[in-house]
């Protein structure tokens, strides 16, 4: 990782304030994370309605997000789960769950695996209103 992270963000936030759509937060984050020396990112935004539909902004490849956002798989996401919770980052990978995942979380994580989405680093964010992302 770089060693001059404050300016990595201070960059960061500076392309988020100016940013007008999806596409330049997609950009602003791509960039934050290729300074940190981080292959991919990813944005969760979770619906405050259970009927809602979760905002994915990503670089995994664009079939894995397609099908992630399909199956809904946001609600059975074992990182997602417990990033619901807040508190603070947390890494994961292959000992994420253990005994404790479903063989439907256990597909999900096969799935991901297939493009090359194994382990990560996850931020929760919840908000004052009790809205929930997630960026990895």
């Amino acid at each position: 990782m770089t060693r001059n992270m404050p300016l990595v963000f201070e960059i960061f936030l500076e392309r988020l304030s100016q940013s007008v759509d999806e596409a330049d937060f997609r950009d602003a984050m791509a960039e934050a994370a290729a300074r940190l020396d981080l292959l991919s990112f990813a944005y969760l935004s979770l619906p405050s309605r259970p009927s809602g539909k979760p905002r994915l902004i990503s670089n995994y490849p664009p079939r894995w997000t397609r099908q992630y956002l399909e199956k809904r798989y946001e609600k059975l996401d074992p990182v997602i789960l417990r990033a619901r919770n807040g508190g603070c980052p947390f890494q994961w990978g292959s000992n994420l769950g253990g005994d404790k995942m479903s063989p439907a979380q256990q597909q999900l994580l096969d799935e991901a695996a297939q493009f090359s989405i194994r382990c990560g680093l996850t931020i929760p964010i919840v908000d004052l209103r009790n809205c929930t992302a997630a960026v990895t």
